[in-house]
């Protein structure tokens, strides 16, 4: 296990529930171990811990997961700051959905590790559904967060594409700092994200997207993208009374790791991030109703929207540079990219709005047959 890890496992644990009466998300034990991560400098991995069969792949792998978690930690604090500065823009999805839903894109400077960098970031708010009266609605909630959400996360739709994500486990550090891969049948599922700290440090898995599609006239075009992402209990919240009207919040999240698992010529996306995360906050309304917020932030803000390699220029930000330049400065192209960077923010909110419309169901179909097995129907 590297020293600097090692060294920030022995700072205080945040806990996975977390003070009703708290106004800052951020616990006490949580600001000790970000200011401990603000004083280090760049880690170095140290391979205590690691299998020697390991290759030199899964090793950086692992220095990845690591450096990912140190400024993720950070970074998904910050999504939780209710005082956060953001520039904040009302997305439109132009798609038809069934679930009620606002999509914004904001832009943002963030503070990681002490280096400013810009941001890009999506958030959403979905009304995802309704737990029955009769079914104790908080310890279900919890359970389809923490057991069952992402790992039902997948369908396949009438003209026979896949939808929603798919995953593929890759490798894992245990509670006491050993470092494995998983076994063939153990592939296909993320963990249980209970077990997040009392049995796994991290859990390191391949994420697929399958809704990353874009529509030329009635021709659908599907894109291959998939994300590297880490499990970790510091990015579990359980919150009773959140605020006013809300009875529990249940969130996970995750940070991305500088690694693409499927190449791509995207100027931003997976294996082109400084540093990004992903939340899920499901909260349950006192009336039973649950609503789902979902934030993505990641920096710094492209310098591309595509990459041909560092001899070609972006045919989009490639051009503005240069009508800037010829034009003396009279043209300035931060309009432009703002326009083009909240496009960005657009794609992603529709692949995660996809997610929620297909999870709704399944979410639907499942509490159904939970208050049928209770027999307390439905509300």
């Amino acid at each position: 296990m590297p020293h600097w890890w090692r060294n920030l496992c022995l700072l205080p644990q945040a806990a996975h529930s977390e003070s009703d009466n708290s106004d800052e998300l951020t616990s006490a034990e949580t600001d000790a171990k970000v200011a401990f991560i603000n004083e280090m400098t760049t880690p170095q991995l140290a391979h205590t811990g690691i299998p020697a069969d390991f290759s030199d792949f899964e090793r950086s792998l692992v220095e990845k997961s690591e450096i990912a978690l140190v400024d993720g930690l950070q970074l998904e604090r910050w999504t939780r700051d209710p005082n956060r500065k953001i520039d904040q823009h009302l997305l439109s999805l132009n798609r038809d959905y069934k679930l009620d839903n606002k999509a914004y894109g904001y832009l943002a400077d963030v503070t990681i590790s002490g280096r400013e960098l810009t941001a890009l970031g999506a958030r959403q708010e979905v009304e995802f559904g309704k737990i029955p009266q009769g079914l104790d609605a908080q310890q279900v909630l919890k359970d389809y967060v923490l057991r069952r959400f992402m790992n039902s996360s997948h369908w396949v739709y009438p003209d026979g594409d896949p939808g929603g994500f798919t995953f593929k486990q890759m490798l894992y550090c245990t509670a006491s700092g050993e470092y494995g891969r998983y076994p063939e049948y153990q592939l296909g599922e993320v963990q249980d994200w209970n077990l997040m700290g009392p049995k796994y440090r991290w859990s390191l898995f391949t994420c697929y997207l399958h809704d990353f599609m874009v529509y030329l006239g009635p021709v659908k075009h599907v894109f291959k993208e998939a994300v590297a992402v880490v499990q970790s209990p510091d990015f579990v919240h359980v919150v009773p009374n959140p605020k006013p009207g809300y009875q529990l919040e249940v969130a996970i999240g995750y940070p991305f790791i500088d690694y693409a698992p499927i190449p791509n010529y995207f100027g931003f996306g997976p294996g082109k991030f400084n540093w990004a995360v992903k939340t899920f906050s499901f909260l349950l309304r006192d009336n039973n109703e649950v609503e789902c917020v979902m934030d993505f932030v990641a920096g710094a803000r492209p310098k591309k929207v595509l990459d041909f390699g560092s001899m070609i220029p972006d045919p989009l930000y490639g051009t503005a540079g240069a009508l800037q330049f010829l034009s003396l400065g009279i043209f300035n192209p931060q309009g432009f990219h703002d326009f083009v960077d909240l496009q960005m923010s657009t794609q992603h909110s529709r692949v995660h709005q996809a997610l929620m419309e297909g999870s709704a169901k399944v979410f639907a179909t499942w509490v159904a047959d939970q208050a049928q097995k209770s027999g307390s129907g439905a509300a």
